[in-house]
Formats: structure tokens, sequence, C-alpha cells
């Protein structure tokens, strides 16, 4: 799945270059360079990939029809499918002086317990067997804005400013890009590591575990507690002499200890 959608992306990359909307009279309006609507313009192009995917394996995709829900999309089998794959597009741009950046990865207070697990979100946290962030990362122009007044044609669709460049994109299941803390301030997010495109892109199969997500704003940093925490379905954990917990993978696991969506308890 991983390689046909970005094989899939890259096939379709000039469709970076939206610039703009248009109305029935064929009259185009410049995007700005709010962040907002750039990420929506990489959900548009992301869904072709996933729709491409979904029709040449045979599987069903469904959006939300609530804004606020996760995720961006869904392939399933039919609707009683309990391997469900969540994919969600997140989009971020580059700030100077840096090539580190991050994002945050969802909630972890709602879906993600097991007693709302219907909250916020397409089908049942349980019925997903894997979760996926397809990620952006971008140059933003800022002040193309003084072009959002004017209004183009078809013919004059070279003169319009691209309010963003230089877009590289990632794809990973969620919890190897996951960090050990909140992602946004005191909200009750989930963190991605921060890293560089090519952290991303090529993640270890490990990861520290010293602190985990409690409510809002807290973190837990004793590890006997049970707390949440973004985790791969299959996960050992080694105590280090620092008190650390190493969580390393073992796929032949038949009894994973935890998952993103599950309650841990670490002894």
């Amino acid at each position: 799945m991983k390689e046909f959608i970005l094989n899939a992306l890259e096939e379709i990359q000039n469709g970076y270059t939206l610039c703009g909307v248009v109305d029935r009279r064929a009259r185009v309006y410049p995007l700005g360079s709010d962040t907002k609507v750039i990420s929506t313009l990489f959900e548009i192009v992301v869904r072709q990939a996933v729709a491409s995917y979904a029709k040449h394996s045979g599987l069903e995709l469904i959006e939300p029809t609530k804004q606020n829900h996760y995720p961006d999309f869904t392939l399933m089998k039919n609707v009683k499918d309990q391997q469900k794959i969540a994919i969600d597009v997140k989009t971020t741009y580059k700030k100077k002086g840096t090539r580190r950046f991050g994002y945050t990865l969802g909630s972890y207070t709602s879906y993600i317990r097991p007693e709302t697990a219907s909250k916020n979100i397409v089908f049942p946290y349980d019925q997903y067997a894997e979760h996926w962030v397809i990620g952006f990362i971008y140059k933003r122009f800022e002040g193309k804005r003084d072009t959002t007044g004017l209004i183009f044609s078809f013919d004059s669709l070279n003169e319009i400013p691209i309010p963003f460049d230089d877009a590289e994109v990632f794809m990973q299941e969620k919890w190897r890009i996951a960090g050990d803390r909140a992602g946004s301030g005191n909200t009750a997010n989930i963190g991605s590591i921060s890293g560089t495109i090519d952290d991303f892109r090529s993640v270890m199969e490990y990861f520290r575990l010293s602190k985990n997500f409690s409510n809002t704003g807290e973190v837990i940093s004793a590890p006997h507690k049970s707390v949440y925490c973004p985790i791969p379905t299959s996960m050992n954990f080694k105590k280090e002499t620092d008190g650390r917990y190493i969580g390393m993978t073992n796929k032949t696991s038949k009894n994973p200890p935890c998952r993103l969506s599950r309650q841990m308890s670490v002894q």
C-alpha cells in the first residue's frame, strides 16, 4: 500500500501546482497563503492516490461526513470489516533556520480510549487494524495574500502566484513517528517526533519511552501506571539502567502488551 500510494503521488505531483478556485464563469480566484487552505489542497491530491489504491485493491474508500472526525480516509472490505485501515493527512511548512519539524497526530483522550471509542471517529477505533500518516512539508510563501482580491482567467493561469513550493512527502504508520509527549501545548494531542524529512521517511523500529500521556497538559513518568501512549500493536519493553524503557517490535508475538487504541501497563 505504501509503495503504491507514494508512486501514485509522484505521478500526480504536478497537482501540487494548484493555484486557485474556479467558479462556473471560468474565473480563477487565487489561493493566498492560509495554511488551512493549503492543507486542503494536499488532501485533494492525496484523495486521488488513495482512491486509485482502493480501486486497485478492491476496497471501499470512506471519507468522514463531519469535519472533525478521524481519519481523513478509511479503507475497508465492507462495513463489517474488523481490519479497517485509517489514513490521515498531515501538513506543515518549513521554518527558517531549521530542517526539523513535527506534527500533532490526533487526540489521545477521545476515540483512543475504550470507553469513548466511537467519539469523533468514522468507525469505532477497535475496528481499525492500521493507522497511517501521509505527511507533507512545504515552503510557504507569505505575503501572497495580496493577490486574493484579484480574479484571473484561464488564459492567465501562469500569472497566478502559487503560495507554496518545494513540497516533500512521506508515508508512515502513526506509531513509528509518534513522540513521547503532547504535541500542542496544553491540548490533548499526540505529538510526533521532531526531525527532518529523512527522519520521518526512515524512522527506527523502536523508541524510548520515558513519559506517557495522561490528561490534557499532563504527563505521567511512573512506568508502572496504566496510561495511554502511541505504540505499535506488537511491542515488548526492556528497562535500562537509567530507568527508561525501550520498546522493541516483536512481530512474532501473539499477545502484544498494548496497541495504539488500548490501555497499557508497563511493569
